[in-house]
């Protein structure tokens, strides 16, 4: 499993600069110049896992930054959370007032039933069949 700490990953990016800076010093011994050098395949992998840890690393940070700033809402509504409890037990309770009572509207007109409103439109019982 991978590591999820900090000091791990930058460990491990600094091991593979060191052994990308490595190969790239043999290669250029060797005469290679630097477009054959970054073509090389163990360079390119030593980019990529580069590539692949500082984006571990920005996550890793990115996490941590979240951990710490919900730490400290948590903390805030915790001494909130208490100073309110302290002063409730500090001061008497005061009544509120009641709220009145809005107005009293008119009743609705209420509506005919389904049945009666049929009849009255000239339309007779349902025929029966048979």
């Amino acid at each position: 499993m991978a590591s999820k700490h900090m000091e791990t990953k930058v460990k491990q990016k600094t091991l593979y600069a060191g052994q990308m800076e490595t190969r790239a010093n043999l290669l250029k011994e060797k005469g290679l110049k630097e477009a054959e050098i970054a073509k090389d395949p163990k360079i390119k992998h030593f980019k990529a896992k580069i590539k692949q840890i500082e984006g571990a690393i920005a996550r890793i940070s990115f996490l941590e930054d979240q951990t710490k700033k919900l730490q400290e809402k948590k903390e805030q509504r915790k001494a909130e959370a208490e100073a309110a409890k302290a002063q409730a037990l500090a001061g008497p309770k005061k009544a509120k007032p009641k709220k009145e009572a809005p107005p009293e509207k008119a009743p609705a007109k209420k509506k005919a039933p389904a049945a009666a409103k049929g009849q009255a439109k000239g339309k007779s019982e349902p025929k029966k069949k048979g």
